[in-house]
């Protein structure tokens, strides 16, 4: 209590006052305004009235005491030449700390309007990949129906589609690609589940490792798989990102599947803006596809 009383009445050093309890204090209190706001509280009500206590002890109480205990040890230090700059410099962060304060205050009570405080669907993000593809049973219960963008969770919907159809013996895939790990999941699962693929329209990049995971293999006369490198599409790289090492996995699980090596080879060459798609007479030969069907 001493220490508040004694900068009340302007008896600490011009150079302390000025430095640790305008320009130290002010500075903590706020960089702390913050925390009356979302996300630290999260109910709109209980923030208003946090930010409207902080604004009454610290702007109401707390900044009257700096700048008065301030002044008046300004009062106590004029006179020199030396004394004089540091009052200038003094007079200076007392405007300052006016405006910061007064801009503070302004920020804090613009947070606090409604729209701020809608509360975002935890699902949101899960439900928008969910958009992105489409997985529906037949009508006899025995195929899958694959479109769309193979998106992050499409592998774990699979599975638990399969599950509860225990039926399916088909998986008929359209897709232009997608994410890397789900068309490698989607491949391994079609083969756990020992599941023939089919392809009648356009089955690229992530797609055609899934169609790959069939035990066999049927192709319409018009339809494509397409292959290229991966590619991650972020506007800065990740350095510790082995796409080449994840294109290695692919190799060696077609390799598995019986696919021919000197496919293997090229399989990749295209590069990620490019797709490569083989003719169906070197599919065939290849081993990739076993059989091409009228739809």
């Amino acid at each position: 209590m001493s220490y508040i009383r004694n900068h009340w009445q302007g008896k600490h050093s011009l150079l302390w006052a000025l430095w640790v309890n305008l320009v130290l204090v002010r500075a903590l209190i706020l960089l702390s305004d913050q925390l009356t706001l979302p996300p630290y509280v999260s109910e709109r009500s209980d923030a208003l009235a946090a930010t409207v206590v902080y604004c009454l002890i610290c702007h109401g109480i707390v900044f009257p005491w700096q700048i008065v205990g301030l002044l008046r040890t300004i009062r106590r230090h004029e006179g020199g030449v030396h004394a004089d700059i540091w009052v200038w410099v003094a007079h200076i962060a007392i405007i300052g700390s006016l405006i910061f304060t007064l801009l503070s205050v302004i920020f804090s009570f613009q947070s606090l309007t409604p729209d701020k405080f809608v509360v975002e669907n935890p699902l949101a993000l899960e439900e928008a990949r969910a958009r992105q593809y489409s997985l529906k049973i037949g009508p006899d219960g025995r195929q899958v129906f694959v479109s769309g963008t193979l998106a992050l969770g499409m592998t774990d919907k699979l599975s638990l589609l399969l599950e509860h159809n225990p039926k399916v013996t088909d998986i008929v895939l359209s897709s232009e690609g997608g994410h890397v790990y789900e068309g490698r999941g989607a491949a391994h699962l079609i083969r756990t589940h020992g599941l023939d693929t089919y392809v009648y329209g356009t089955c690229n990049s992530a797609c055609a490792t899934a169609f790959i995971g069939g035990k066999r293999r049927h192709m319409g006369r018009a339809a494509k798989l397409g292959f290229h490198q991966y590619g991650l599409e972020l506007r800065f790289p990740i350095p510790l990102y082995d796409l080449k090492g994840e294109q290695e996995k692919e190799i060696e699980f077609y390799r598995q599947q019986g696919i021919a090596e000197p496919f293997l080879n090229e399989v990749f060459d295209a590069s990620h803006e490019e797709i490569w798609y083989p003719t169906q007479k070197e599919l065939l030969g290849a081993g990739i596809v076993h059989k091409i069907i009228d739809e």
